[in-house]
């Protein structure tokens, strides 16, 4: 079936080595630079894939380091509001007692004045209550000497009664 002639054998073997040296000039070398320029390519965005993981790993840290800041920033915002706030009321605290002792102190110089006003009236009265008295006692009229010295008697003796 299979004869060997050598003939044949010596162009198989010429056409096979002449098919390989064909392959290789057109064929391999084109395929083979296409192939390292695809590896080269490859390696470029693996490392610029490395790049850029490092440089999201750095900002990720930024980010947090910029995060742990705005938070401490906002606990000593809200202390700060708080002081500030307990500050405010306690000044309104203290503006209001002061307030209500002014009022209070207003208060009670008026109720002296006024009771100073009805002791005063209250003597006239008194004192007037007292001669008409006096004068239907006595019936007669006093003279305007004996009424003044009489309300100075009867006067004096309510501002001893008074200041007991």
């Amino acid at each position: 079936m299979f004869k060997a002639d050598p003939g044949l054998m010596i162009w198989t073997v010429v056409s096979f080595f002449l098919l390989l040296i064909l392959l290789k000039r057109f064929t391999y070398k084109p395929l083979l630079g296409m192939m390292q320029k695809r590896e080269a390519t490859i390696r470029e965005s693996i490392e610029e894939a490395k790049r850029t993981r490092e440089a999201a790993e750095t900002l990720h840290g930024q980010y947090q380091v910029m995060i742990t800041e705005a938070r401490d920033e906002v606990k000593k915002i809200i202390e700060e509001g708080k002081s500030l706030g307990e500050n405010a009321r306690k000044e309104m605290i203290s503006k209001a007692t002061e307030e209500s002792n002014r009022v209070i102190s207003r208060a009670q110089e008026e109720i002296s004045l006024e009771k100073e006003r009805a002791l005063s009236e209250l003597r006239v009265r008194i004192a007037d209550l007292s001669i008409m008295a006096a004068s239907k006692v006595i019936e007669r009229s006093l003279t305007k000497e004996d009424h003044m010295r009489l309300l100075d008697a009867y006067v004096s003796k309510v501002g001893e009664i008074d200041g007991q």
